[in-house]
């Protein structure tokens, strides 16, 4: 001891100061993806020179830049016309930032006609070529890193920190499709044409997955982008372009919400629509034409629940980032903390939490100091109520504040008294505002958690394994986090996407295996006992199983199937073929999901099956996970949807690996595996 000592004594003027990290020798993305591999992308390092060189360079040419003019492209060909829409700087007053050309029925016919006559030769080219453009794309994102941020932070109010691993998305996004495409010709072809109607929140990542989810499939896309955010979508069709996606097979259409923009939803010429938004927006689709193919993410109302057990340190760091990343508009955002009164009343609790709440800079997205953003436009609505209105009980803890004149900039608030089954338990607002409910014990604080219309994120700070065993084992949502924050889910680590009014049609989740297959259509199966066969194989190696692909040390993260928690309701008719039937039957005793039976008429096959017309059917079920619609009868899908119950009439398709995911719920499973930077300390729950 005393001679190291000495030596460090010696050496003190000779010590290294180089960053270790930038020594490190990271896989690269480009050569995983060369040998059939998926790496995620990396985030900017904000410790590099060049990388902050490159911001600067970046917000100094956007902020000098003369206001964009955007178009329609449709096959290639830009389109101007005389009514335009204004696209603002939302962290400066909304300032107008640019304009965008609208589109008219014409352009919407046109649009379509084009990407029905492109649809065969960009199926014909393969997965392989359709995933080489997508990789080229890959690589010029990342090469327009910098650009991308500062475009997102001026259009959307981004910060640098939110948006950074926004453009790592968007990448993994272009990479996990083009391989994840690879093994889906076999037995199935393209949808058609997919559209795609984005969120605001995330204007880069969301956007850009659908349409390379689409384009990876063998799909022609169109491209509504978010009235709110057209100039990302412009940005980053462009890159696409300029990769090789050929501009017969992207179209680019901004639209009104308004009847061109119905139109364009409910048009026979699309055959598929992905939506991010709110569940009253595929409410609204469906309202409009019942048989669309809708594959949508929607709204959620998110919580993490503080047990008695919880570590107050690391539970208030990771609530208020939860809550107040990006203005809290994520869908994924913490709306709500349930904590256990015990730890509730420790007075280092709110303490904590006022303090870190207060300590946040509020600012447009382009300052590097701005930790709240502002949000996409001045607050109506929920989120006006949540900012400005206390029901009775509740009171601020934080009171917000608009900072600005125009009414984009809020400081957060938080407000306490959150009683159960009130309107800030059960209703999403998308902004800076937090609720806490306190609960008497952790079986009530569950209770609440799960109370909810919606299940896309929950989370849970606890130090007690068994708490987070047993919270684990029956929390009802698609995206479960413990001891960490709930926001922020990476392509193929924590695939994203909910439960309940989470996720409206058949779909699944993003960043995940099994995204690709709702948009491709499939042989109808044929033999039961072939089926039966390969849906044993794929229980086996992975339907069974909780699987990280990540392998972290410092994260676990799994992905598992879980049985439908409130069962699947089965309509069929006398022309169902009875391999089906046996198939079906067959799911439900080997993976013991609730699966019940309804038809207009007695049919010796499934003597338990209920015999009902439509309307008893909808009156009968408002409890069930989802339909599947087997009949040739006309689906009452508004009528379900108003139950919160999606229906799902894809027939039984001829490979297990494709239909045994339709049966069952998908969930991610986030658990950190270190305490304070000691890997292997902490709890260290098990998926039981």
């Amino acid at each position: 001891q005393r001679q190291r000592f000495l030596n460090s004594v010696k050496e003190r003027h000779t010590i290294s100061t180089q960053s270790r990290r930038h020594l490190l020798q990271r896989q690269n993305p480009i050569v995983a993806f060369s040998e059939g591999l998926f790496l995620n992308q990396a985030d900017g390092d904000g410790t590099k020179d060049s990388y902050r060189l490159d911001l600067a360079a970046a917000f100094s040419n956007l902020f000098s830049d003369a206001n964009w003019r955007i178009p329609l492209v449709i096959n290639g060909n830009e389109v101007f016309h005389e009514e335009i829409e204004i696209g603002r700087d939302p962290g400066s007053n909304g300032d107008e930032w640019y304009s965008y050309t609208v589109a008219t029925d014409a352009d919407i016919d046109r649009a379509i006609e084009v990407s029905r006559q492109s649809a065969s030769e960009w199926e014909s080219i393969g997965a392989l070529a359709r995933g080489e453009i997508l990789e080229r794309a890959a690589e010029l994102m990342e090469k327009e890193r910098a650009k991308t941020i500062a475009v997102m932070s001026r259009d959307a109010g981004k910060t640098v920190l939110e948006a950074d691993p926004e453009v790592s998305e968007g990448i993994d996004f272009a990479r996990y499709y083009a391989l994840s495409a690879r093994d889906k010709a076999q037995e199935s072809v393209p949808a058609g044409v997919v559209l795609i109607v984005p969120p605001w929140n995330f204007p880069y990542a969301i956007p850009l997955g659908g349409v390379c989810a689409g384009l990876a499939a063998g799909n022609t896309v169109i491209l509504k982008p978010s009235p709110e955010t057209v100039g990302t979508a412009w940005h980053f069709v462009n890159q696409l372009w300029s990769a090789g996606v050929p501009k017969a097979v992207l179209q680019f259409v901004p639209t009104r919400d308004d009847e061109i923009g119905k139109k364009l939803v409910t048009h026979a010429g699309v055959d598929a629509v992905i939506l991010t938004g709110a569940f009253d927006t595929a409410m609204l689709f469906t309202s409009w034409k019942p048989s669309l193919r809708l594959l949508a993410e929607t709204s959620g109302k998110n919580a993490i629940l503080i047990s008695a057990s919880a570590d107050i340190d690391g539970a208030v760091k990771d609530l208020v980032q939860s809550a107040f990343g990006h203005g809290g508009q994520k869908c994924s955002a913490a709306s709500l903390a349930i904590v256990d009164e015990s730890i509730y009343n420790n007075p280092a609790l709110l303490r904590q939490l006022k303090d870190a709440v207060e300590s946040l800079s509020v600012g447009p997205g382009s300052d590097y100091s701005t930790t709240v953003g502002p949000i996409i436009a001045p607050a109506s609505g929920s989120l006006l109520r949540a900012l400005t209105t206390l029901d009775e009980g509740e009171s601020w803890l934080v009171a917000p504040h608009q900072k600005d004149s125009s009414g984009y900039l809020w400081s957060p608030g938080v407000k306490l008294g959150v009683a159960p089954g009130s309107w800030s338990h059960r209703n999403e607002w998308f902004g800076p505002v937090l609720g806490i409910m306190t609960a008497p014990n952790f079986e009530a604080a569950i209770t609440w958690q799960n109370q909810v219309e919606y299940g896309l994120t929950a989370g849970i700070h606890s130090l007690d394994e068994r708490e987070c065993e047993e919270w684990i084992s029956r929390i009802e949502a698609g995206n479960i986090y413990i001891n960490r924050g709930i926001t922020g889910a990476i392509v193929n680590r924590q695939p994203f996407g909910g439960w309940k009014r989470s996720s409206v049609g058949p779909t699944a989740k993003a960043g995940g295996s099994n995204y690709l297959n709702n948009l491709r259509d499939w042989k109808v199966l044929v033999s039961a006992s072939e089926v039966i066969r390969s849906s044993e194989q794929w229980w086996a190696e992975t339907g069974s199983q909780a699987i990280d692909h990540a392998g972290l040390n410092v994260e676990r993260n799994y992905q598992r199937y879980r049985p439908s928690s409130r069962g699947i309701l089965v309509r069929i008719d006398a022309l169902l073929r009875g391999e089906v039937i046996r198939y079906i039957k067959w799911v439900a005793e080997f993976t013991k999901t609730n699966i019940s039976w309804s038809t207009a008429a007695a049919d010796e096959r499934i003597p338990e099956a209920v015999i009902e017309k439509l309307d008893e059917m909808v009156q009968r079920n408002s409890n069930v996970d989802k339909v599947r619609w087997l009949s040739n009868e006309v689906p009452p899908t508004l009528e379900f949807l108003t139950k919160g119950i999606s229906v799902d009439p894809r027939h039984v398709t001829t490979r297990g690996d494709i239909e045994m995911p339709r049966w069952l719920l998908e969930q991610s499973v986030s658990i950190t595996n270190h305490r304070y930077g000691n890997v292997g300390a902490g709890p260290a729950p098990q998926l039981i």
